[in-house]
This record gives C-alpha cells, structure tokens and sequence, in this order.
C-alpha cells in the first residue's frame, strides 16, 4: 500500500533514527529503498544520513525537489524535508497516488515555535500533514542542573551561547553547539 508516512519533531527526539528504521524494514521485506538528503544537511556526513548515536544509511544528496530520481524505488525516504522547496508537498502527494510509499523526516517547528516554511515560501511541513500518517516525536528538555526532564517539543537555538532572538534567521543548520530540546515552560525567544 502506498501511503505518505511523515517523522516530525523537535531536534534531538530521534527523527533520523526512525527513519533509518523504517527504511531498514521496508528493506527486508524486499522492497527497493532510496533515500534523499539535502545538501544543506552535512553536520555528520555528506553522502549518508546519520542519527546523533551513529547509525548511518547511504543517501543521495540533492538541492531541490527536482533532483529526486525515483528510478525502480517502490520507498523513497527523505531526510530533513523542511529544507526542501515548497515543490515537496506535490511531489510526495504525486508519489502516493502513483504507488510509492514516501517517508520523510524533518522539524514540524522552527526555533520560533512556527511552522518551519520550505525554502523561499509561506507553504511549510504543515501543508503535507493532511495526507500522512502523521508521527510527531518529542524529546527531553534538558535545561538547568538537574534537568528538568519534562517532554520537549520545541528546539532551542543559540547564537553566542545565548538563546536566539526573533529575527535571527529562520536556518541555521547546527547540531550541541547551536541547539537544544526544551519544553515550553524553559523554551526562550529574545525579542
């Protein structure tokens, strides 16, 4: 059955790792798996998608939508979707409808609590929700000493070591050094 399965969440909640799993999966029940990776993504590895704990899978580096090639693929996996163009959405739709399984992975949220828009546009992940199966992670909020520990939904984002500001710019691609998982209750925004 071909159907649009959507990863979201927060940095650090295990986005990546869940992809990379079901991907594996489909894999062993013998399925032909590509997965997609955009090149603005290369904190680990350029060539491979890569979880924080070290499980890594071969991907195709791409700019833009357009540069998936589905050839014999009957699963297309596709890692940080919110990087993408606004072309995403159509693609995916296009896919079910044609019989190709679609799973993406990417952050629902940006630093702002606002839906993370694609690439130059007002469309963002949002927009792809009504036709997935929709799996939103959350992480552990790691703020103070003791961690607080409650649910995380949310990314924190520094610059300098101090939480960002409202108009920093919507993308920065960071890993420790630049984001954090928070709840709402420690999630900050400077004005």
């Amino acid at each position: 059955m071909s159907e649009i399965e959507l990863i979201t969440g927060p940095m650090y909640c295990g986005k990546t790792t869940e992809l990379l799993r079901r991907l594996r999966r489909n894999k062993i029940a013998g399925k032909e798996v590509k997965l997609f990776k955009p090149a603005i993504d290369d904190r680990r590895s350029k060539n491979n998608a890569s979880t924080h704990d070290g499980v890594i899978m071969e991907a195709y580096v791409i700019e833009k939508t357009s540069d998936i090639e589905v050839g014999n693929a009957e699963v297309i996996g596709i890692e940080e979707i919110q990087f993408l163009d606004d072309s995403i959405v159509d693609f995916c739709i296009d896919l079910k409808n044609k019989g190709i399984k679609v799973i993406a992975a990417g952050l629902n949220l940006n630093f702002k609590r606002e839906p993370f828009r694609f690439k130059n546009s007002e469309i963002h992940i949002g927009h792809l929700m009504p036709y997935a199966i929709n799996t939103n992670l959350h992480s552990i909020c790691t703020y103070g000493s003791p961690k607080c520990g409650e649910d995380a939904f949310y990314s924190q984002r520094f610059i300098n070591g101090k939480p960002a500001r409202y108009n920093d710019p919507e993308v920065l691609v960071g890993a420790e050094e630049c984001y954090d998982a928070r709840c709402l209750e420690h999630h900050i925004i400077r004005k």
